[in-house]
């Protein structure tokens, strides 16, 4: 290497180190200005940002230098910097990226689950662990002959059980390990990854300070529906914690606080946030359409049709006639064509035909990936409907080689008010999370939600966030360089497997160094985080 060329390099270095080396007193001298508007305060802070502007500008002035002294274009050296970001180098926004035809699996869950499990057992007041003896957190579809819902990729009892969440999660990852036939494959399909997480990183958590024991007591002590979101933030501080961060625990107060505080590589601090797998638009929506699907049921079961009915509607399922919308459904089967959907001024139906009774290829758990993809067309991986009601005559058999009776409502709701509604951005909960930051402080957001509905939706919710984002400020009393927007695809195959796909979009602001994204975890729920 050229003497200059190694000489840039040194210098470039040099004031690198000096910059961050000043970032603490950087944040230190905001924050003090920010919570006391003194005027000492703000010379100290004039005087900091000033001196980090002079590096900053002689740090540009080196690299220039350096990229001119190289004789090497520019965007060589942009697609350098952008190999050292974590990532794996391919556009996985669009949601027909995220299959599992196209991502490799980072892990088995098989390899660990078992020991996570034990290691969270040890943690959990035993007498906890034996209420409610019953089998709510199982698929009670089965034997309960009442139809089976999934809507967003979803099941609504999975994902609002009567059990407490933590005792649900824990008794759903007992029954995947000892192979019971009612284990809920829906609700496993998330539960699982994150109880293999929680207990594979403990060893990580106990590097955090403050009190570990209270936050993850509160896993199972506190509310059931705060409980995933206290996973969350626990997998978030474990994953710092692995890039090598120095953390503390935040005690909660009675005014909003953030999670975590992090020393390095500057003072700042992280907040959390995770949204309920369903809003209540869509739990009311779910609602309707199987009411919609039991009078349907009800109505063909009487005239020995089986089969199943597509239902796509144009208007809001509140205003539509249901009357008149099972009337036509029941009526397909005499079309010519029963396939081919009929249009309706709300909407169109089609029928498929199936036999009373019919083979399976192979012996399957009853309501599994393998039966409701052969049965009723469902597919788990990329749902092509917004959801799906049926029912099966199982005669409360667990696994079944052949089907009775199968009747299935595939439905999609297209109106303008449904799919905004089902399209919402993840915005607020970027809001809420930023009103946690204290005045004068660096901050770090990390936001999650469960992605299950279909591929239109699920961009249809990108766009709008990215839309609303260019518009939508924060108070000028905080920064926030960087940000974190998980998406989970939660889904099992074939006899129930769980599988989990874990998508991050990141954000920084203008004034931000992308770089700062190489010290905290893209990937929380996954492992390992893909490289």
């Amino acid at each position: 290497m050229p003497p200059a060329i190694r000489a840039l390099i040194e210098e470039a270095g040099q004031i690198a180190a000096e910059i961050k080396a000043l970032l603490p007193d950087l944040v230190n001298a905001r924050r003090d200005y920010v919570r006391s508007a003194s005027e000492e305060h703000r010379q100290n802070l004039d005087e900091v940002q000033s001196l980090a502007h002079e590096l900053g500008e002689r740090h540009k002035v080196v690299l220039g230098k350096l990229l001119e002294a190289s004789g090497l274009p520019e965007e060589l050296f942009e697609e350098l910097d952008r190999e050292q970001l974590p990532g794996d180098a391919e556009n996985r926004v669009p949601r027909e990226s995220l299959v599992s035809s196209k991502v490799e699996p980072s892990a088995w869950i098989e390899d660990y689950l078992s020991n996570s499990l034990d290691d969270l057992l040890r943690l959990v007041d035993p007498a906890w662990l034996k209420q409610d003896p019953n089998d709510e957190h199982r698929l009670v579809e089965i034997h309960g002959g009442i139809p089976l819902s999934i809507v967003r990729g979803t099941r609504r009892k999975s994902e609002f059980p009567t059990v407490h969440r933590f005792l649900q999660a824990i008794r759903v990852a007992q029954d995947f390990l000892t192979g019971h036939m009612a284990y809920d494959h829906f609700g496993g399909a998330l539960l699982l990854p994150q109880i293999a997480q929680l207990g594979a990183k403990l060893s990580r958590l106990r590097d955090v300070k403050g009190d570990l024991d209270s936050r993850f007591a509160a896993l199972w002590r506190g509310p059931s529906d705060t409980s995933d979101s206290v996973a969350f933030e626990l997998l978030v501080a474990a994953g710092c914690v692995e890039k090598g961060r120095r953390l503390e625990f935040i005690p909660p107060t009675s005014t909003k606080t953030p999670d975590l505080r992090c020393h390095d590589p500057f003072p700042l601090v992280i907040e959390c946030k995770r949204q309920r797998a369903l809003s209540d638009y869509e739990l009311t929506e779910e609602a309707h359409f199987v009411e919609l699907f039991r009078r349907l049921d009800s109505s063909v079961r009487k005239r020995g049709v089986w089969g199943v009915f597509d239902l796509a509607l144009s208007v809001d399922i509140d205003e539509a006639n249901v009357d008149e919308v099972v009337a036509s459904l029941v009526n397909q089967r005499l079309a010519p064509r029963p396939d081919r959907p009929l249009r309706y001024p709300w909407g169109s139906v089609a029928y498929h035909e199936l036999p009373r009774r019919f083979s399976l290829p192979a012996p399957t758990r009853s309501y599994s990936p393998n039966m409701l993809s052969h049965v009723f067309g469902w597919n788990a991986d990329v749902p092509e409907w917004d959801g799906l009601v049926c029912k099966v005559d199982l005669a409360g058999q667990a696994k079944v080689d052949e089907i009775m009776q199968a009747v299935g409502l595939r439905w999609g709701s297209h109106s303008d008010r449904a799919i905004r509604k089902r399209s919402w951005s993840p915005m607020n909960l970027f809001g809420d999370a930023m009103s946690q930051i204290p005045g004068g402080e660096f901050g770090i957001v990390y936001v999650a939600y469960q992605e299950g509905t279909t591929a239109k939706i699920a961009d249809l919710r990108v766009e709008s966030f990215k839309e609303r984002a260019r518009a939508w400020y924060h108070s000028a009393s905080i920064r926030v360089p960087i940000s974190f927007l998980i998406r989970l695809y939660p889904r099992a195959f074939g006899e129930g497997l769980p599988d989990l796909i874990e998508s991050t979009i990141r954000y920084y602001a203008d004034y931000a160094d992308p770089m700062l994204f190489r010290d905290f975890p893209s990937c929380v729920f996954s492992r390992p985080e893909a490289s």
